[in-house]
């Protein structure tokens, strides 16, 4: 009878984990875009960061569009601007090439760590001085992405 009883305990218990796993936010994937064409002026010290929800890979083979974060930042060491529900079309990302069309513009893509995404969230301002048209957004500002990529570490 406890045998059973034990058993029954881990198999709820490991349904609920399951289940749990499934509710909320989904991992994220972020990537750096390094532009794949000659860039004018200091536009290459722009580097943008695409998160979705699923992976870029996934999103070419599934064939459907998907909405992503777009964050730019300088030298990837400070938060310029964060755009949401960027629209991203599934046609737009080249697998085998490792290239993603954002905006008329031609990337390659490298899929970067949540630990490095986090360090960027954590402190948009970053350690290099520029200066700025508008402030770095707020670590409030950005509290639900940090919170989706702590849970991913």
């Amino acid at each position: 009878m406890r045998l059973k009883l034990g058993v029954l305990l881990a198999l709820v218990a490991l349904a609920l984990a399951v289940g749990g796993a499934g509710e909320g936010a989904a991992p994220r994937h972020a990537y750096y875009l390094f532009l794949a064409g000659a860039p004018r002026g200091c536009e290459d010290c722009y580097v943008p960061v695409l998160i979705l929800t699923s992976s870029l890979e996934e999103v070419a083979v599934s064939g459907r569009d998907a909405t992503a974060v777009v964050i730019t930042t300088y030298e990837r060491d400070s938060i310029w601007k964060v755009e949401r529900n960027v629209s991203l079309a599934a046609a737009d990302v080249a697998r085998a090439e490792r290239i993603v069309r954002l905006r008329g513009q031609r990337y390659r893509y490298q899929e970067i760590a949540p630990g490095e995404v986090l360090r960027l969230l954590e402190k948009p301002e970053g350690s290099i001085p520029i200066h700025r048209l508008l402030p770095a957004p707020s670590t409030e500002s950005l509290h639900d992405l940090i919170s989706e990529f702590r849970q991913g570490r």
